[in-house]
């Protein structure tokens, strides 16, 4: 047992050493501003196609709760838009959603020092795809969350049925962190070759949302920040949850005999 933990200690040394070292805390920087330049424009389509989407539902997803003022802020201009919205702006917007997936890919030809065959128009299309994907999972997580938790409250109590829904929550925040590990690869994978590092990946992001509501309970930013509080808490927590899920990314480097040869630890 102890050995195991060992083991464990001595990898995720080794990670964290290699991430250090490849300054890769860069890429979650660039990450995180393109996110963020993606994030308006995508829940513009997302309320134009699917309405005004009830995000509170997202709450069962825990990485989400320290975020959730902002992001109904930014769904609420979202859905204003939408109405008598022209083509520049229908354009635009379109063009700038798929920043984040466009440039997530591009990261990991930084990481794992490859290159993908798709480029420019084919890797926005891509890009394109993927937003559309995340509008249909994001809208479809949303109303089996509402429309589940009142069917299991029928049939059990409601600590149980909490238990079902978040259980079902992390599945799939397992599962996304798994797409957006095959994604961001050059190379070819499989589903099995990612599960490792996005168990990691999603592992590093929930202690990041517990040590973040601790953070939020004692240092009370709004009364270093001010106004401007809310703001300052959603970068960092983009920043850290992008942080977490490069270091996902290295550990299935680090550890799949597949893509050893790409990052190449010294």
């Amino acid at each position: 047992m102890f050995a195991k933990i060992k083991e464990l200690a001595g990898r995720t040394a080794g990670i964290y050493k290699y991430y250090s070292d490849k300054r890769f805390t860069t890429v979650a920087g660039t990450l995180v501003y393109f996110f963020l330049m993606s994030l308006a424009p995508f829940l513009f389509w997302l309320s134009l196609f699917f309405g005004d989407v009830d995000l509170n539902s997202l709450s069962s997803f825990a990485l989400f709760n320290a975020i959730m003022p902002i992001l109904k802020e930014l769904q609420s201009s979202a859905v204003s838009a939408t109405s008598g919205a022209g083509i520049v702006l229908m354009i635009t917007t379109l063009y700038s959603s798929t920043n984040f997936f466009y440039h997530l890919r591009r990261s990991g030809e930084i990481i794992y020092d490859g290159k993908f065959k798709k480029g420019g128009i084919k890797l926005r299309l891509t890009s394109l795809g993927l937003i559309i994907a995340t509008a249909i999972l994001i809208a479809g997580a949303v109303g089996a969350v509402v429309a589940g938790e009142q069917i299991l409250r029928m049939v059990m109590n409601a600590y149980m049925s909490q238990f079902v829904i978040y259980s079902v929550a992390l599945v799939i925040t397992v599962l996304v962190a798994a797409l957006m590990n095959i994604f961001i690869c050059p190379y070819k994978i499989s589903f099995k070759d990612v599960i490792p590092g996005s168990l990691f990946t999603v592992l590093l992001w929930l202690l990041c949302a517990g040590g973040f509501a601790v953070y939020m309970y004692f240092a009370n930013p709004v009364k270093l920040y001010g106004k401007i509080a809310s703001v300052i808490v959603f970068l960092l927590w983009c920043y850290l949850m992008m942080n977490s899920f490069v270091i996902g990314v290295i550990y299935n480097g680090r550890h799949n005999v597949k893509l050893k040869h790409a990052l190449n630890p010294s």
